[in-house]
């Protein structure tokens, strides 16, 4: 039952919230001149899966948080994985000439923001939908996709101009089916959410403060979601199975 209302309420939350976004005449494009309201909207959009999934808990009594202290080797996977997929995709499309690199500002106290906004997300993905489904790595993955699916459909800015929707749809549910393998293997590994958000804040973190403020030219294939953001990510999670999945003894 739990499932079920956590499956209506998240899709009618996020439509409502798009909706606000688009009547006010938001562009992901220019954001901070958007109406408050719709920044609102936009933001307030990672925070709606820990809002159902505590409505379909029936309050944080018993819910599982999951906020265990966790070993710094956990942490430093978590912490590779995107970096090195992140790194892969960019550092690829420089030595091609695909893109270029430019002198850019870093700005690392943005990595607050994306940790912030990643909890209200990992508390219905991660600590919510994992633990309900104990893993179901897929489903964990086509829902983390399909909650983005209506600010890539209805919000202008969230697609790279030049890019088709449907394709850009498919690149971005690669990535994140992708990225919910060890998203959800570390989560039940180590019945902590730490290292969860330390993937998502990292990915994020990478891709917006540092990736794409240093690079310039044709862009179209990179990003968040991007085909060679998504294919680099699908070869260094393969790549790191070992390190993520759990060992033998620990499945005993």
């Amino acid at each position: 039952m739990r499932l079920v209302v956590f499956a209506i309420l998240l899709p009618a939350l996020v439509l409502a919230t798009a909706a606000v976004a688009v009547v006010q005449g938001a562009d992901l494009n220019h954001l901070d001149d958007a109406p408050p309201g719709a920044q609102l909207a936009l933001y307030g959009q990672a925070f709606l899966p820990a809002v159902a999934a505590l409505v379909a808990w029936g309050g944080p009594r018993g819910f599982p948080w999951g906020l265990r202290p966790t070993s710094w080797r956990h942490l430093g996977v978590a912490f590779a994985v995107p970096v090195l997929g992140i790194g892969l995709a960019y550092g690829t499309a420089w030595l091609t000439g695909l893109t270029q690199v430019r002198a850019g500002a870093v700005f690392v106290p943005g990595v607050l923001l994306y940790l912030v906004l990643a909890v209200g997300e990992q508390l219905g993905w991660s600590s919510f939908l994992v633990t309900r489904l104990n893993g179901a790595t897929l489903v964990v993955g086509l829902a983390w996709a399909a909650f983005h699916y209506p600010l890539m459909l209805f919000v202008p800015g969230a697609v790279r101009p030049g890019v088709p929707t449907a394709w850009a749809l498919l690149w971005f549910t690669v990535e994140a089916v992708a990225l919910a393998f060890p998203m959800v293997a570390l989560r039940l590994r180590t019945g902590s959410i730490w290292p969860v958000l330390v993937l998502h804040t990292t990915l994020n973190s990478a891709l917006y403060l540092v990736a794409e403020p240093l690079t310039t030219g044709s862009a179209r294939w990179l990003g968040e979601g991007g085909a060679l953001t998504s294919i680099a990510i699908v070869i260094v999670v393969v790549a790191t199975r070992p390190w993520w999945r759990p060992s033998q003894g620990e499945k005993a």
